[in-house]
């Protein structure tokens, strides 16, 4: 399945930089949804299982800044994740107005055993590649995010 040849030297037209960074691209979102589908969940659903893993109890208005999304989708997504167990909505008896989201337990063990399996793919898919490389291809990454106007690692970390 992996062909572990040295690509290091080789010289790629801008072009076929792009075609790399599309393939890997749909290569990886096809295996972060199956992960979801295992669990019964859209891609979408499992980021804000992601979100609120991460930040823990979150108003709504906070995971669609996360997740750049509008607050009908959020609210939408949500709903779903009510509806299906995964997340608890509750209202602060001091603001009623704010919608606070978290993690059911069955949400928790879902997010761990993704988590887990990240951290796997990670290892696999670097295995090689010396720390520079790796910096190289995070900082390149993040700047090309960025032009495009997608989610920072600041926006998705709060860093």
């Amino acid at each position: 399945m992996m062909n572990s040849g040295n690509y290091i030297g080789m010289t790629f037209s801008r072009g076929e930089i792009l075609d790399r960074a599309f393939l890997l691209s749909e290569q990886l979102a096809g295996l972060f949804g199956n992960a979801a589908a295992e669990y019964g969940l859209t891609f979408p659903r499992l980021q804000v299982l992601f979100v609120l893993g991460h930040e823990g109890e979150s108003m709504q208005r906070e995971l669609a800044y996360h997740l750049d999304c509008s607050p009908r989708q959020i609210t939408a997504l949500v709903d779903a994740l009510v509806e299906s167990g995964h997340v608890v909505r509750t209202t602060p008896p001091e603001d009623r107005r704010v919608r606070l989201v978290s993690l059911t337990e069955k949400s928790r063990v879902i997010v761990d055993e993704v988590l887990a399996a990240r951290v796997a793919l990670a290892d696999e898919l670097f295995e090689g590649l010396d720390d520079d490389e790796l910096q190289a291809f995070g900082a390149i990454s993040e700047r090309l995010i960025v032009r495009l106007g997608g989610p920072t690692l600041s926006r998705l970390t709060g860093a």
